[in-house]
């Protein structure tokens, strides 16, 4: 299992292409927003990456996906995924369906610091 960023890329990636890189460390620059479209144009997304605590300890990464289907405002699922285990972000209650999976109008990824929710023996 990749461990490292780098680790990761070079298992994972695509070796013929390269990937662009936000760095949202520039002065005066917190939020970046990102429009990301396929399918021709029928489908979008618009991701918001925004630097919290910049400069603080507990610095993190908060990405906002507000999605688009024929310019129309569409749900998103999403679910975590750890050592092949799948941890569903959603439950049965969410207000709406995508991929047959419980959805919302806009979903949120947090990266910071890695901690165990339970202790460790």
């Amino acid at each position: 299992m990749a461990e490292t960023f780098t680790e990761y890329l070079a298992r994972y990636s695509r070796p013929d292409r390269e990937y662009p890189v936000i760095d949202l460390d520039t002065a005066g620059q917190q939020r970046y927003t990102m429009i990301v479209s396929y399918a021709g144009g029928a489908k979008k997304a618009i991701v918001q990456f925004m630097g919290l605590a910049a400069d603080g300890d507990n610095e993190h990464l908060c990405m906002d996906v507000h999605a688009f289907v024929d310019e129309q405002v569409a749900r998103s699922s999403v679910f975590g995924m750890e050592n092949g285990v799948r941890y569903e972000a959603f439950d049965q209650s969410a207000p709406g369906r995508s991929h047959g999976r419980p959805a919302v109008r806009g979903v949120t990824v947090l990266v910071g610091v890695q901690a165990d929710s339970t202790p460790q023996p």
